[in-house]
């Protein structure tokens, strides 16, 4: 996936989990989260955001290529 890619999902809403009172967690994946994503403060260090009891992103393709990129250790640099 190019940078070129990202313009597809930039206003579509994606919910990566649910708050849950029924999980010993308090939380479940909806299946939509990026595959070795298993923390909620990981996803919203990636830009994921908490909307009432659903965290959800507005980019995903956006959001995969973050955090494929910290997964490998790759930074980007901001200058």
């Amino acid at each position: 996936m190019g940078i070129d890619d990202w313009g597809g999902g930039i206003n579509e809403r994606t919910v990566l989990g649910r708050k849950d009172e029924l999980s010993w967690v308090g939380f479940q994946w909806t299946g939509e989260e990026p595959d070795g994503l298993y923390d909620v403060n990981q996803a919203l260090a990636n830009g994921a955001e908490w909307e009432g009891d659903e965290l959800v992103v507005y980019n995903k393709p956006a959001f995969d290529h973050n955090f494929s990129r910290v997964r490998d250790g790759w930074m980007e640099d901001s200058d």
